[in-house]
C-alpha cells in the first residue's frame, strides 16, 4: 500500500512485479502524472486499486475505508467485488462516474 503518492513509484517496475506475481497487489493514493493519460500502464496492471480522498469529511473517509475493507475481504476470499466499487475492469473503465472522460 502506497499512501505517499504515485511519484515515488517506478511505474514500469510496479507493473512488471504485479504481472509476474512478485507482488500480490497494489493500493495507491495517487497517479503520476496526474491526471493519468488514457494509456497509463497502471490502468491495465492486475490486482490494483487507486484511491485518493484528501479534503473530504471524516464521515466520508470512514465510508471510503469501509468500502476498501469490503473490497480487500472479498478479494482475499476469492469473491467478486461489487460493481459499485469498480472503476476499471480488464483495462476498461466500467464506472459511470469516470466513463465520461473515456467515452468520447
Amino acid at each position: 500500500m502506497n499512501t505517499a503518492g504515485g511519484k515515488i513509484v517506478d511505474t514500469q517496475a510496479l507493473v512488471e512485479a504485479l504481472e509476474k506475481g512478485q507482488l500480490a497487489g497494489y493500493a495507491g493514493d495517487g497517479w503520476f502524472p496526474e491526471p493519468a493519460q488514457i494509456d497509463h500502464p497502471w490502468r491495465n496492471m492486475p490486482n490494483h486499486g487507486m484511491h485518493y480522498y484528501s479534503g473530504t469529511a471524516l464521515e466520508a473517509q470512514k465510508r471510503y475505508a469501509n468500502g476498501i475493507k469490503n473490497c480487500f475481504v472479498k478479494f482475499l476470499n476469492g469473491q467478486a467485488i461489487e460493481q459499485d466499487y469498480l472503476i476499471v475492469r480488464d483495462g476498461k473503465v466500467v464506472s459511470p462516474s469516470y466513463s465520461y472522460a473515456f467515452n468520447k
